[in-house]
């Protein structure tokens, strides 16, 4: 028997020794010996240790300056052993669970379940703790002896909180966050539906700081139009949106492990949304080479479980109301007294009788108002829209074999009459597994219906509230004024033409089918492959009625329109990885990913229109007349290709230091010729400071983590065809040999992939029992060689080439913060208040004279403040400085590139005047749970950026014969120039002066908005087991209820933006 103080003495005597040991008995059970030799041999130590130490059972010596050793004894009077066996199961769904960790503490037994989720122990027979972890998954510790076994057999594990939070999920591999060198954030599916239930995108512009939708002015809430995204800024050059039909600068989106594209995000059911992860930076997004410069958005759905079948519903319904608070138009008497003080009633000729013609005009309109006239027609064109989405579910199955058959529809009524969006969709997901192999199949069938209308918001805006909608019979007139010469253009009635045969409407039918084959080798190692194929049909018709006021001025032959456009898109992927994961001696963790991806692309467009059409109601395209002159049937096909393999490693030595490194290398079709390939890499760093020992063992801090990365991801989102030299048959000048061919599209073979070299440094903070959360980033993106289309000259024979132009530098940080005052989880309570923001600003390097085209163009536009310059940012607003209205004169008095002033407008004095891009924006937050009760309040804030407000340049002044005859902002009547002396900020009303873009029309915009209200239930199981059903779930939201602005500007041109009140429920049964 040996006691602590005889191991004192064999210490001083022999050697300097570390011992770990059981000091609850006088019996020692030795683990793990570490020892280093003093004066005496290795031999004499390894006599003294075997003399004393009776049961060891190995030992290793070495003469010098160190020895080492593990030694494992029995228990002094038994050397029994004991077995122990179980499973392992997930508590929620009771699926049994793959790869996690158990470990019997002071040993050096560790072991992992297998396929099946079984396990195996083999110990002495005495006395254990076994840990048990997962990630994403609540640690689990039993005590363990011969007497308590039974637990063991079936071991509960239980998710923790927030469990989606602490699994980082790329789409090609999953890794816990604390050990992740990355920049990225997830979110649950209850979590983004809470923000609202419009959709996935709407939610997470509201959840994160790096995700932003750009307001869309012009198109307001239109359920038709794809919202504009950017993660991080914008990395490529504005404007290639309208040149190539894509958008550079949008995000790649990975849907359960593939790409898929924006509108099938944008339609994607909530309720089927299990997490979103926006990866951000080079460390996180690198997997994806050269598609991943503008970040990465994966969305992962619902996976059936097994058990008895489940039936769920989920139904949202919404009512939006248009938000018109930023229009600021005249009413009938002031548009009259404008229309006095402009001139219009006066003849500049001293014509008496046409003198006589405008008084009698402007007193028909003033006995109008008289009577009690004054049309607001913003009204007639809207309605309250009513929003549906409903989702039905059935999932059960067994170990081996899970299914799941979804169905989901949703009616979507814009605020606009004749505005809609229906989608319906079908799901089926099976999910086998038999011994080391699963298989797992997703079938998606997709239904879509839009419908547009034909007369845009902008045209009631601009009706005169003067006249009257109906005439006295009730019906419509088709103009609302009709002049007595022919000097004036007479004014359509927005009615007439909204009561004609016209639409504007498309549908699309597509399916999606991604196979997933994963074989799990070992614990440590699993290959996975997978395919997916996708084929969309889409057409689209646009109708105008011969009556249509448009073709008032055309031939009876010319007359009505018909228009027909169909495309097809035909998409497969397919990708093929090898996944490995092993912690080695408890503190050396690593993972590794190697795969190989290849997608094809291929795409058909054709359409036709067609004109002259004699009666409204008959618009098929066999009653037209024939073709525009010079017209014909088009037909388009593009095809892109892409290939690439891949590597990503990842270690951690103590979940302390942390590295990630990534390479990847891909070919495009879209790209020059002698440029097809590129290599994308990034390396990330990482320090989990928290778990230092000079911490203390602390528990003030959860989470203490430094990352740091770089990396160069790339761009994609580019024409399929931008590098090749296209022809087009010239059908009209044939000859003996047939149709010769034209250029149509000039390629460029040393076309370059635009690359943006990412660095982030970020740290990550939980303190207080996770009371505080604080994540904070801080990068720096250079985007080079930039991707432009540049103008050639005439005699080139085409208008315009892509080419590479300098570089595009982006600063900026973000940061979340969340405290939660009230954090008593055992009570059910928490209050909650969040704050994230951001900031950055770009500008431009290395471009010199060659977008002077582009420069020319935004100078010779009605509203272009762009310009593309060396040390210019993208989001500046160009314009000639003005020092304001003189009052002497009335006239614009403007400041010279050179300080001096003058009268005279020059383009050539152009400086920048402001900038869109805000100094800081963000989103404040609050949230309180209390017993399945539910409330939360998000705040959009946005501070230090300025406008170019158009509605004043348009609107108030720039006004002339052909506008005078339709509504303005009142602005124009209260705030222009009128006698010598008056201090305005406007010009003097006039009819025939034009005004220059000028810094008068820049200004300043702060704004505070209310983004997102909700309240819900959660009930209790005792009430909702009486009712038949497992869960039910009740909530409510407001979105976008109110905004404020220091700029009064209309909002929403074609289409106004919306508010939306929505209710949701959610059962299963």
């Amino acid at each position: 028997m040996l006691e602590k103080g005889n191991i004192k003495w064999l210490a001083g005597v022999v050697m300097s020794c570390f011992f770990i040991y059981n000091e609850r008995s006088m019996k020692i059970n030795l683990r793990i010996v570490f020892f280093r030799l003093k004066a005496y041999g290795a031999g004499l130590a390894l006599f003294v240790l075997a003399m004393v130490l009776s049961s060891v059972t190995a030992l290793h010596a070495q003469n010098g300056t160190g020895v080492g050793g593990a030694v494992r004894t029995e228990t002094v009077g038994s050397t029994e052993k004991m077995t122990v066996k179980g499973v392992v199961v997930d508590k929620e769904t009771g699926e049994t669970m793959i790869g996690v960790s158990i470990r019997v503490l002071g040993t050096d037994v560790i072991t992992v379940t297998d396929i099946d989720g079984a396990y195996s122990l083999t110990l002495p027979k005495g006395r254990y703790k076994v840990v048990f972890t997962y990630i994403g998954y609540e640690r689990l510790e039993r005590e363990l002896d011969a007497s308590h076994t039974e637990s063991f057999k079936k071991v509960v594990m239980a998710p923790a909180s927030k469990a989606m939070n602490e699994v980082v999920v790329t789409g090609i591999y999953q890794r816990k966050k604390e050990s992740f060198t990355g920049s990225a954030a997830t979110f649950e599916g209850p979590e983004l539906k809470k923000i609202g239930v419009q959709n996935v995108l709407q939610s997470l512009k509201t959840l994160d700081p790096s995700f932003k939708i750009a307001d869309n002015i012009q198109f307001g809430s239109d359920p038709n139009r794809m919202p504009d995204i950017e993660i991080r800024g914008k990395s490529s050059i504005m404007g290639l949106k309208e040149e190539y039909g894509t958008d550079p600068n949008q995000p790649l989106f990975i849907l359960d492990g593939f790409e898929t594209d924006l509108q099938t995000v944008s339609d994607l059911n909530m309720n089927r949304v299990a997490s979103v992860t926006i990866l951000k930076d080079a460390a996180s997004t690198a997997i994806y080479g050269s598609k991943a410069a503008n970040g990465v958005v994966v969305i992962e759905t619902v996976k059936p479980e097994k058990g008895r079948l489940r039936l769920s519903y989920k139904g949202d319904f919404s009512l939006t109301m248009a938000d018109l608070t930023d229009y600021n138009l005249m009413n009938a008497s002031e548009k009259i007294k404008f229309e006095e003080l402009a001139g219009l009633y006066t003849d500049l000729t001293n014509d008496p009788l046409n003198q006589l013609r405008l008084d009698n005009l402007r007193n028909e309109r003033l006995k109008e108002v008289a009577r009690g006239v004054d049309t607001y027609w913003l009204s007639e064109p809207l309605r309250t829209g009513f929003v549906q989405k409903h989702n039905v579910y059935a999932e059960g199955g067994e170990e081996k074999i899970r299914y799941g058959l979804g169905l989901t529809y949703g009616n979507t009524e814009g605020v606009m009459k004749e505005s809609s969006r229906q989608t319906l969709s079908g799901n089926l997901d099976l999910i086998y597994r038999t011994g080391k192999f699963q298989f797992s199949n997703k079938l998606t069938i997709d239904y879509l219906e839009t419908s547009d209308p034909v007369v845009s918001f902008s045209e009631y805006a601009l009706a005169n509230p003067y006249y009257r909608k109906y005439n006295a019979d009730g019906g419509v007139d088709k103009y609302l004024y009709v002049p007595e010469n022919d000097d004036e253009a007479p004014v359509p009635n927005p009615l007439w033409n909204a009561r004609l045969n016209n639409y504007d409407r498309g549908d699309e039918f597509g399916f999606t089918n991604n196979f997933i084959a994963e074989w799990f080798a070992t614990t440590d190692l699993r290959a996975r492959a997978k395919f997916g194929v996708t084929k969309t049909t889409a057409t689209a018709e646009t109708r105008l009625s011969p009556l249509h006021t448009d073709f008032d001025s055309m031939s009876d032959t010319e007359k009505g329109s018909y228009e027909h456009s169909t495309t097809a898109v035909t998409k497969y992927e397919g990708d093929l990885s090898v996944t490995y994961g092993k912690l080695f001696r408890e503190v050396h963790m690593l993972n590794l990913v190697g795969g190989f991806n290849f997608s094809n692309t291929e795409s058909t467009r054709n359409g036709y229109k067609a004109i002259g059409f004699t009666e409204d109601q008959f618009g098929a395209p066999s009653f037209a007349n024939g073709y525009p002159d010079g017209g014909k049937p088009s037909y388009s096909e593009s095809t892109t290709r892409a290939a690439s393999f891949y590597l990503n490693g990842g270690y951690a030595y103590d979940n302390r230091y942390l590295l990630d490194v990534n390479y990847r290398r891909d070919g495009a079709s879209m790209f020059g010729s002698s440029h097809r390939f590129r290599d994308t890499w990034s390396v990330g760093i990482g320090w989990n400071i928290h778990k230092e020992k000079f911490m203390g063992g602390t528990d003030l801090f959860q989470l203490l983590k430094l990352r740091a990365s770089v990396g160069n991801p790339g761009n994609q989102n580019f024409s399929a065809y931008q590098a090749f030299t296209t022809y087009q048959f010239n059908g009209w000048m044939t000859n003996v040999f047939g149709a010769g061919v034209l250029i149509s599209a000039l390629g460029n073979p040393d076309l370059q992939w635009q690359n943006t070299l990412n660095y982030t440094v970020g740290t990550d903070i939980a303190m207080f029992d996770n009371r505080l959360n604080v994540t904070v980033d801080v990068f720096r993106k250079i985007t080079d060689p930039l991707l432009a289309v540049i103008t050639t000259p005439g005699s080139v024979g085409v208008k315009s080439v892509a080419m590479n132009a300098g570089q595009q530098n982006t600063n900026g940080l973000e940061a979340t913060l969340r405290v939660s005052p009230i954090h008593n989880l055992e009570k059910g309570i928490q209050w909650t208040v969040s704050l994230n923001a951001r900031t950055y600003k770009s500008k431009y390097a290395h471009i010199g004279n060659s977008l002077s085209a582009l420069n020319k163009a935004g100078q010779a536009s009605v509203t272009g403040t762009t310009r593309y310059y060396d040390g210019g940012s993208p989001t500046a607003i160009w314009a000639v400085r003005s020092a304001g209205i003189d009052p002497a004169t009335g006239k614009e008095l403007f400041i010279k590139k050179d300080g001096s002033y003058s009268f005279d407008y020059d383009v050539n004095d152009e400086v920048v005047v402001g900038d869109t891009q805000p100094k800081l924006e963000g989103v404040l937050g609050t949230t309180f749970y209390y017993k399945g009760f539910s409330f939360g309040a998000y705040f959009r804030y946005q501070l230090g950026g300025q406008i170019f407000n158009s509605d004043l340049y348009n609107k108030v002044e720039n006004i002339d014969l052909s506008d005078i005859n339709y509504n303005q902002d009142r602005r124009a009547l209260y705030d222009r120039w009128s006698v010598p002396g008056q201090e305005a900020q406007f010009k003097g009303i006039s009819l025939v002066q034009k005004t220059d873009k000028s810094s008068r029309f820049v200004m300043d915009e702060n704004t505070f908005a209310g983004e997102s209200f909700n309240v819900g239930y959660e009930f209790t199981q005792p009430f909702i087991k009486k009712v038949g059903l497992s869960s039910l779930t009740l909530q409510a939201n407001m979105n976008d209820i109110f905004r404020v602005s220091t700029v009064k500007a209309e909002r929403g041109i074609d289409y106004p933006f919306a508010r939306t009140v929505s209710f949701s429920v959610s059962a299963v049964f």
